[in-house]
C-alpha cells in the first residue's frame, strides 16, 4: 500500500485536496471517483518524508515538469474524428438518463486519453458553477464549432439536450465518414502527382545535365521545354527566392483582404456562383441552416429568433445576405416557403416539404428531413466529384509526363544529326 496526494473537484465544483491510501495510483482516482470527487491530480507521498520546504519545492518542481510535458507535447486541439468521439460518448450517457456532471465524471475516468479526460473536467468544473453546457462550450470556440454550440443552445433551451447531442453526433459522424472518403479517394491522386514531380526532377536534374554539353559544343540551344528547364537548373536559388518572395507577397495580400468586408463579400459571391463549386456551397449552407432551423422550432423558439440564429451560422457572406432579405418577408405574414420561392437557396423539393410541415405543425420535424436529404445529396455530389479527380488527374500527368518525355527523346535523337554536321 502506498500513499498519493490528490487535487480534486467536489460535487459543488470546489477544489479539495488531501492523502488516501491505495494499492496504485489508478485504484486510489478509482477511490476518489467512488467517493463522488473529480480528481486531477494524483502522485505518491514518499514514504520517507523530507523536510517541510524540501516538499514543497518538490512538489512545485513536478508541478512545472508537468506543466511543461503538457505545454510541448500535449496539445489540445481536437481532431474531427477526436469531437466526434467526444459527442457520441456524452450523447450516449445522457440519453440513457444520466446527469451531466456524472456523464462527465465518467468521460473522464479511468482510461480516458488526457486530452478527453482534460475537456471533460474543465467542462465539468463551469457546469458545476452553474454554466449551461453550451456557454461552457462556447468558452472553448476552436474545439465546438457555432453551429454546434447554437444546435445545443436550442436544445438545452427545450429541454432535450440528451437528443441534440445525439442529432450533432449523427451529424459529426456523416462528416467524419464524408471525409474518411475523400482521403480514401485522395490517395491514388496524391501518389500519383508525387511520382510525376519526382520523374520531372530525374529528368530536370540528371539527364538534361547529361545530354546538355552535347549542344552547348554544338553551339546549339537545348529543344523545345527542355531549355527552359536547364534555366531554372541554372538559376535555381534566384528562381526559389522570386517564390518566396511572391508567396509571402500573396499571404500579406489574402490577410489584408481578409480583412476588408467588401473584397470578402466580392469573393463569396464569386464562389457562390461558380457553376459546380458554387452548388455545393449552396447546399452546404441549406443544409446546415435547414438543421439548425429546425432544431431550434423543435426546442420551441420562437420562429424570427431561430431564423436569425440559423442565419448567423451561414458562413458565406453573400448568401448570408441573401437569407436575410428572405427571412425579412416572414414578418410581413409570408409563408416560410413562400418567403423563399424564387431565390435558390433551397432547392424547389425541400420548398414543398417545408410548405406541408407549415400546414401540418411539424415545421421542425420537417426543416430537419429536409436537412437530411440536402447533406445526402451534398454527399453523394462530392464522392461523384472526387470519383472524378482520380482518372482526370491521370490523364493530366500522364500527358504532360508524355509530352515532356516526347521532348527528351527529341532531343536525345537530334544528337545523331549533330555529329554529321
Amino acid at each position: 500500500m502506498a500513499t498519493f496526494h490528490y487535487r480534486a473537484y467536489t460535487s459543488q465544483g470546489v477544489i479539495t485536496a488531501g492523502t488516501i491510501v491505495a494499492e496504485g495510483n489508478d485504484e486510489a482516482i478509482d477511490t476518489l471517483y467512488g467517493s463522488g470527487l473529480t480528481p486531477f491530480e494524483t502522485y505518491a507521498v514518499p514514504d520517507e518524508q523530507p523536510h517541510r520546504p524540501e516538499l514543497s519545492r518538490r512538489i512545485s518542481r513536478q508541478s512545472d515538469a508537468s506543466i511543461w510535458k503538457r505545454e510541448i507535447f500535449e496539445s489540445n486541439r481536437f481532431s474531427l474524428k477526436e469531437l466526434t468521439a467526444f459527442t457520441v460518448e456524452l450523447a450516449t450517457l445522457t440519453t440513457s438518463g444520466l446527469a451531466l456532471d456524472a456523464a462527465f465524471r465518467i468521460i473522464a475516468g479511468p482510461g480516458a486519453a488526457p486530452k478527453i479526460g482534460r475537456l471533460a473536467n474543465d467542462l465539468l468544473k463551469d457546469v458545476l458553477a452553474g454554466a449551461q453546457l453550451s456557454e461552457a462550450m462556447a468558452r472553448r470556440p476552436k474545439i465546438f464549432p457555432p453551429d454546434y454550440r447554437a444546435i445545443l443552445s436550442a436544445g438545452e433551451a427545450g429541454g432535450v439536450t440528451g437528443h441534440v447531442l445525439k442529432q450533432i453526433a449523427d451529424l459529426l459522424a456523416q462528416r467524419l465518414e464524408l471525409r474518411a472518403k475523400i482521403t480514401s479517394a485522395l490517395v491514388y491522386p496524391i501518389i500519383l502527382v508525387l511520382m510525376s514531380l519526382v520523374s520531372v526532377a530525374v529528368i530536370v536534374f540528371f539527364l538534361i545535365p547529361s545530354i546538355s554539353p552535347i549542344f552547348i559544343d554544338a553551339g546549339l540551344p537545348l529543344p523545345g521545354i527542355l531549355s527552359t528547364f536547364a534555366a531554372i537548373q541554372d538559376n535555381w536559388l534566384s528562381v526559389v527566392l522570386a517564390l518566396s518572395i511572391a508567396a509571402v507577397a500573396s499571404a500579406l495580400v489574402c490577410r489584408k483582404a481578409r480583412q476588408n468586408e467588401d473584397v470578402m463579400l466580392a469573393v463569396d459571391r464569386l464562389t457562390s456562383s461558380v457553376p459546380v463549386i458554387g452548388k455545393l456551397i449552396r447546399a452546404k449552407e441549406a443544409g446546415g441552416f435547414a438543421r439548425a432551423l429546425g432544431t431550434l422550432l423543435g426546442a420551441r423558439v420562437p420562429l424570427m429568433s431561430a431564423l436569425q440564429t440559423a442565419r448567423a451560422l451561414v458562413i458565406n457572406r453573400h448568401l448570408n445576405a441573401l437569407y436575410q432579405h428572405a427571412i425579412g418577408r416572414v414578418p410581413e405574414g409570408t409563408p416560410l416557403h413562400r418567403a423563399f420561392e424564387g431565390t435558390g437557396l433551397l432547392p424547389a423539393s425541400s420548398l414543398r416539404l417545408i410548405a406541408v410541415g407549415e400546414e401540418s405543425g411539424q415545421l421542425g420535424t420537417m426543416l430537419i428531413q429536409v436537412a437530411t436529404i440536402i447533406e445526402t445529396d451534398l454527399q453523394r455530389h462530392i464522392e461523384r466529384m472526387v470519383g472524378l479527380l482520380t482518372p482526370v488527374l491521370t490523364l493530366a500527368v500522364g500527358g504532360s509526363i508524355g509530352g515532356l518525355i516526347m521532348h527528351v527523346m527529341s532531343a536525345v535523337l537530334s544528337i545523331n544529326n549533330l555529329a554529321f554536321q
